[in-house]
């Protein structure tokens, strides 16, 4: 198999000046007027405009079933509160170096300004990323002169193995750092062919210029740099870039090893601060824990993983967002087949290397290399869940792709290669279109992830999540015990057991869950705030006071507010009450029951100094406004508010009308409280809890 590569010698690429190949110009009927005319080479030009235009065309039909979409799996946390610049801890100035995908991150909130809770303009942003990618990876493989260039491109951008990135939201991060690291690898191939290498500058690429050249360079610099800050598994570039040298002139060059060196360097620096971020900050601050297998067992896992990658590459069925995660026992003799078949077929290539294995080895070592990041060999998040996943390959597959196409364009005859290349698209597009319908909604994805993996707990989590909000409690709660069969320490799936529960109406069996919840991660804020609730409910006010605060200290929470004035009011610190309802007004302005609350005290209290009959009225005005005044309660608090406002016609009709709805309601308790209330209204008093000696409502 021989990859057309021109002037294979380096002395081959200064044997001639590069403006002895210039093309002459062409001429062209119709002169400047015509469309073509204006264009240098019009069959090329031509060319890469259709065939951009099919890449386009062929993403958006296969990709239909995605618009508009919803979001799966983490995706709505990611461009929700989740996302550092949505929920204030960081800004777009802070960001940049203090989280893991910081422009990815950056790229989520951008979005949700524009496209707010909408998903199809998320999945809009992911096809045209993934469609560009196919592009610049069409001129890239063009660039190295490697046959069948734009086959392989189509190939890879109907893949299904695709559909992992292309349709997660959160999966921006695979989108957005391929364009830019095939734009790095393109622009160093122009600055070599213009400073290094001037034997092999295209025509396009005109005369040597240093200017020129020094663009290219820092243009390439800069994607790789943005490659990396989107997701930092791009940092094998600059080892690629060395395997393109050995592949394309057989020999790595003094020149090759300095000119890529502040790509190392960058590789380097952004390696060593991912690999600290996951395994400090990622994996500590989601109280995760990884075993530590020993070099053998990562080496062993390693050769399986290779393998299993390759095989859904040439073999895209039963494709699964969590795989089953085996283990690799170096005990036994098989666990290390994969690892020395891969070294066997390594070896063949290099026993072959000065024909068709130069080829091989740089397909397959470009596919080996880019995986390395993510072959277990360093701690990640995602290891806790599955050692491998379609996502982690959406780069590393493009040079297995590339070398198939490549080796199939040695077949004689152009009518097989195309036939071939036709129906190989046609069966990748109805595989994708399949896969992307799964992707469509939450459900279908994790039903269909639970019927290829039972084992896999993270989905049955997430199936509780769509029973609940179909409410399906009872099936919801049997999923999350489902999930902490899987993982016991699933803290997630605990908590929101822990909520099915308590909607159930077992609070008891809730409150161990939410305490299980607290072994796992002891900050949790949500399970102190459910906590706090219960024990409140139980009239355990200390420990209820503690997790409420508990849980206000770690995230700022309006319902969280509204549970903790309601103890101050009831222990009768009113003041502490007002404080808090206010803190809790102040995140979220229309919280109708903090509304109501507050406008009672200011109206009855029996401190004069925190009454306040103007700001009482108008709180409670509020609070029956967005309720479209059905709700006695509230009803009863305004005409408590009239009345310490001086404003007693108006008291003692909404009064009336409070006595009304709650005679009509069947509420005779409050029926009863509010005629005596009326009483003291007719009588030109307002209502003080002093009165009657009764702090609490």
């Amino acid at each position: 198999m021989e990859f057309p590569v021109q002037n294979d010698s380096v002395e081959g690429r200064h044997a001639k000046s590069p403006l002895a190949s210039e093309p002459k110009p062409r001429a062209y009927p119709g002169g400047a007027a015509s469309f073509f005319g204006a264009l240098k080479n019009p069959p090329r030009q031509l060319r890469w405009f259709l065939g951009s235009f099919f890449l386009f065309a062929i993403i958006l039909i296969i990709y239909r079933p995605l618009l508009p979409g919803s979001f799966v799996i983490d995706d709505a946390s990611l461009t929700g509160p989740d996302n550092p610049l949505v929920n204030g801890t960081l800004t777009p100035r802070t960001i940049w170096f203090q989280t893991d995908f910081t422009l990815a991150t950056f790229g989520w909130w951008v979005q949700r300004q524009v496209w707010g809770e909408n998903p199809a303009g998320y999945h809009a942003v992911n096809l045209a990323l993934h469609a560009l990618s196919g592009i610049l990876l069409w001129r890239l493989l063009a660039r190295l002169k490697i046959s069948g260039a734009w086959l392989a491109a189509a190939w890879f951008a109907v893949h299904p193995v695709c559909v992992n990135s292309v349709a997660r939201i959160s999966e921006l991060k695979n989108t957005l750092s391929l364009p830019f690291f095939l734009l790095a690898f393109l622009g160093y191939l122009h600055y070599e062919a213009l400073a290094l290498y001037p034997g092999n500058r295209s025509p396009s690429e005109g005369p040597h210029s240093r200017h020129r050249a020094t663009f290219w360079y820092g243009a390439s610099l800069l994607a790789f740099v943005m490659s990396l800050l989107s997701k930092t598994t791009a940092v094998m570039l600059p080892v690629l870039l060395l395997a393109g040298a050995a592949w394309e002139r057989r020999r790595i060059t003094r020149s090759d090893l300095l000119h890529t060196t502040p790509f190392f360097i960058l590789s380097l620096a952004f390696g060593l601060m991912s690999v600290w971020f996951q395994k400090h900050q990622a994996l500590v601050t989601a109280h995760l824990t990884l075993q530590s297998p020993s070099f053998g067992e990562r080496l062993a896992g390693a050769g399986q993983d290779i393998w299993f990658y390759a095989g859904k590459v040439f073999w895209p069925v039963n494709l699964s967002v969590v795989y089953p995660q085996g283990k690799s026992n170096t005990d036994s003799v098989a666990a290390w087949f994969p690892i020395l078949g891969l070294g066997l077929v390594l070896a063949l290539g290099w026993w072959f290397r000065r024909s068709w294995g130069r080829h091989a080895l740089f397909g397959l070592g470009c596919f080996i290399i880019s995986l390395i990041p993510v072959l277990g060999f360093f701690e990640s998040q995602f290891l806790t869940i599955g050692r491998v996943s379609d996502h982690l390959q959406y780069l590393p597959m493009i040079a297995l792709l590339a070398l198939a196409v490549a080796g199939l364009a040695t077949l004689p005859g152009k009518t097989i290669f195309r036939g071939v290349a036709i129906v190989v698209i046609l069966t990748l597009s109805v595989l994708t279109f399949h896969r992307a319908r799964v992707f469509a909604a939450q459900e279908s994805l994790v039903r269909d992830t639970l019927a290829k993996n039972q084992s896999a707990w993270t989905a049955h989590n997430d199936l509780g999540i769509v029973l609940v909000k179909r409410g399906d409690y009872e099936g919801a709660a049997h999923e999350f015990q489902n999930a902490l069969q899987g993982n016991p320490d699933y803290a997630d799936a605990r908590l929101n057991l822990g909520l099915a529960l308590l909607i159930q109406g077992q609070p008891d069996e809730a409150q161990r869950q939410f305490l299980a919840v607290l072994q796992v991660k002891p900050y949790e804020p949500l399970a102190h705030k459910q906590l706090g609730e219960i024990l409140a409910g139980q009239g355990k006010d200390p420990e209820a006071l503690y997790h409420l605060k508990v849980a206000l200290r770690f995230k700022p929470d309006a319902d969280a507010r509204l549970a903790l004035a309601s103890l101050y009011y009831k222990n009768g610190d009113t003041r502490s009450a007002v404080e808090e309802l206010y803190r809790g007004l102040a995140l979220n302005p229309d919280q109708a029951d903090a509304l109501n609350n507050l406008a009672w005290i200011l109206a009855t209290d029996a401190n004069a100094e925190v009454r306040s009959g103007t700001e009482a009225v108008q709180r409670a005005e509020q609070a029956c406004r967005l309720t479209n005044y059905k709700q006695s309660a509230m009803i009863s608090t305004l005409a408590a508010a009239y009345a310490e406002a001086g404003r007693f016609p108006e008291a003692i009709a909404t009064a009336e009308k409070a006595v009304k709805m709650q005679t009509a309601g069947g509420d005779a308790r409050m029926a009863e409280i509010n005629k005596q209330l009326l009483t003291l209204y007719r009588s030109g008093k307002p209502y003080h809890a002093s009165q009657a000696g009764d702090k609490n409502r």
